[in-house]
């Protein structure tokens, strides 16, 4: 499989030049929580899920699965109860409505998650949200095949987004990371007021790099902006691999 193409890249191929210099680009993420059932690994998972055949006309432009290594928990529970999270990534809602709109009507009378099974069993109950980028590929990188990253879950206490975007770019910046992205979930998962929180991505060149700009931030921890309403929940930790992008040959 040719993983030349970039996230960047792609905003630019399905959006258009004018179009990404003209407004803020915002994609359309769809994700669902999926546990291993018995037997199985994450490898027969990955394997499984990059050689489906993936249609032009219905797929998305980029499917990421990241499987935990160290998840936080909510409401007590040192952790979550899934194992894995899949990550589809449009161009626009418009996009993702009418990709998911062809896929379904394609998949009338069968079992949708027939791709997965018997591997694992995944949440119908998908979450939708808006990602910005905080900090996009630069033009020409590849997207590993596996690779870390981190998330963690921000209450925005009066900030906005643009805010969010802002201080999560300095973050990124500070421990390396090759791409960051918040997240505005927009349906699905648990109930909050909207526009209250945000959640915060960041993905690593490597596990070598993940692992030297985590020594270093320990060796030089930022230091508290009091004047920064935004207050962040205890990170999780991902091993993130790639599954699918839309290339250009």
């Amino acid at each position: 499989m040719n993983i030349g193409i970039t996230i960047a890249t792609l905003v630019v191929l399905f959006l258009g030049t004018s179009s990404v210099a003209a407004q803020t680009v915002v994609l359309a993420e769809r994700t669902m929580a999926c546990s291993l059932n018995p037997g199985y690994t994450i490898a027969d998972v990955v394997e499984t899920g990059r050689n489906l055949e993936w249609s032009e006309d219905t797929a998305p432009g980029v499917v990421i699965l990241r499987n935990k290594i160290a998840a936080s928990g909510v409401g007590g529970n040192f952790g979550p109860q899934f194992d894995f999270l899949v990550s589809s990534y449009y161009p626009s809602y418009a996009v993702m409505v009418e990709r998911r709109g062809r896929f379904l009507q394609s998949q009338a009378g069968r079992n949708g998650q027939r791709g997965l099974a018997p591997f694992a069993t995944c949440n119908e109950n998908i979450g939708i949200s808006s990602v910005r980028f905080a900090i996009p590929y630069p033009a020409g990188t590849r997207i590993p095949p596996l690779t870390a990253a981190t998330s963690t879950n921000c209450e925005l206490n009066g900030a906005t987004i643009d805010d969010a975007v802002a201080n999560h770019r300095g973050f990124a910046e500070t421990v390396g990371a090759s791409i960051a992205l918040v997240r505005s979930l927009n349906f699905g998962g648990p109930e909050r007021p909207i526009g209250s929180s945000v959640g915060y991505l960041a993905s690593y060149p490597s596990f070598d790099d993940f692992g030297a700009a985590w020594d270093q931030l320990q060796q030089s921890p930022p230091t508290p902006n009091p004047e920064n309403p935004i207050s962040c929940k205890s990170p999780s930790l991902w091993a993130q691999y790639l599954i699918h992008q839309t290339t250009t040959n």
